[in-house]
């Protein structure tokens, strides 16, 4: 039984640690450990509270740093999509082939995405209010379904050229809207519970162990260079979306 939370442990820290970096890592970790130890459905809400939590330490870190017109821009379709995404859940569940299939369509468009970021190139798209309106319906979208929104909206954000600290507030502030709207859908639907002390005590292993990988996260932001720091984000995306296409994840 200690080995339960050892592992929840474990993906918690270093999964909001490449999180800070990256925009994304702590569902893509946490997710697939919760679901060895509980259902799916409940693994899902279990790990949207660890995320929503650990957004709200962040956010309490990284307020001075927002940029405010990204994130209505962007924040508001994902708000959007979000609240699509979760009543998609509600309704089809996980339903296999439709789950896969986008999953390997975003996996595809992060691998694009990630290629043009590590040949840095650039296009004049990438700055406006429909671009970013797409961006951030899509990750609010699959936020909702399955969780997995910070890999598409750092595939977005990451062709702004943003400062290092304002694209981790910005990411975080956006993924605190659509994890708020996820976790009131679910509520409604009655899908938050606990069946066990045991997925309680987890979930609390969960939330401490993440926000000690947040706070050594922002202790190691600051000691890398911008070009550093988005060469990380490309070679995340790279590797996310493989693993996406590759049905890893």
């Amino acid at each position: 039984m200690d080995s339960h939370f050892i592992l929840i442990a474990i993906a918690g820290f270093f999964g909001a640690f490449a999180t800070f970096f990256s925009g994304f890592g702590l569902n893509t970790i946490l997710l697939p450990v919760f679901s060895i130890l509980v259902p799916l459905e409940q693994a899902i809400v279990m790990t949207a509270l660890v995320h929503f939590s650990n957004n709200c330490l962040k956010l309490g870190l990284l307020t001075k740093h927002l940029d405010k017109q990204l994130l209505i821009n962007f924040g508001l379709p994902a708000l959007i999509g979000a609240i699509i995404g979760s009543m998609a859940l509600t309704i089809m569940g996980q339903q296999q082939l439709f789950h896969t299939f986008l999953k390997q369509l975003i996996g595809f468009l992060m691998c694009f995405f990630a290629l043009i970021e590590i040949l840095n190139f650039s296009f004049k798209a990438s700055s406006s209010h429909w671009f970013l309106g797409v961006g951030g319906l899509l990750s609010g979208f699959f936020g909702g379904f399955s969780g997995h929104q910070g890999a598409l909206r750092s595939l977005f954000l990451s062709k702004l050229e943003l400062d290092k600290f304002v694209f981790v507030a910005t990411s975080t502030a956006i993924s605190f809207c659509v994890d708020l709207s996820r976790i009131s859908v679910y509520v409604q639907k009655g899908m938050l519970h606990f069946d066990s002390r045991l997925e309680v005590y987890l979930l609390i292993t969960g939330v401490v162990a993440a926000f000690f990988g947040t706070f050594f996260g922002k202790r190691f932001l600051k000691k890398i260079t911008l070009r550093w720091f988005q060469a990380v984000v490309a070679c995340c995306l790279m590797a996310m979306g493989i693993a996406f296409m590759c049905n890893w994840v």
